[in-house]
């Protein structure tokens, strides 16, 4: 499926197995951010999706990363706020103790139904682009 450069809401899963940084396209950062791997999952919104999905990419290698554009809206910055609320409790925190979108205990099909639940719910229109994911 190609990306729009349209806004909207997405998850991000991962292949790999050893933890990445984050940040490790920053080496000035990259060994400050938290790591992830498989077992982590990100919920994120952005103004581009094609663009988003080319800096994980960069972030993470091709290899290890799929990107999973689930809705397109005006308001996605609203919308993740919703969202994140209803993850609050599996968000990760790093250094500072300031949590962040990366979730832990959660399977990608699991917070998919969260995310249809809110976009659902809340009053914002969206076009929904999956109702899908792969765990």
């Amino acid at each position: 499926m190609k990306l729009s450069p349209s806004p909207g809401i997405y998850i991000v899963t991962l292949n790999n197995y050893e933890p990445i940084s984050v940040n490790a396209n920053d080496a000035r950062i990259a060994d400050k951010a938290i790591k992830v791997t498989r077992a982590n999952i990100k919920v994120g919104k952005t103004q581009n999706l094609a663009a988003r999905a080319k800096g994980y990419q960069k972030t993470f290698g091709a290899q290890n990363m799929k990107f999973q554009a689930i809705a397109e809206l005006d308001e996605p910055e609203a919308v993740e706020k919703l969202i994140l609320a209803r993850f609050d409790h599996l968000r990760i925190r790093g250094r500072t103790g300031r949590k962040n979108e990366w979730l832990h205990s959660i399977s990608p099909s699991q917070a998919l139904s969260v995310i249809l639940e809110v976009l659902h719910g809340a009053d914002y229109p969206f076009e929904l682009l999956t109702t899908t994911v792969e765990d």
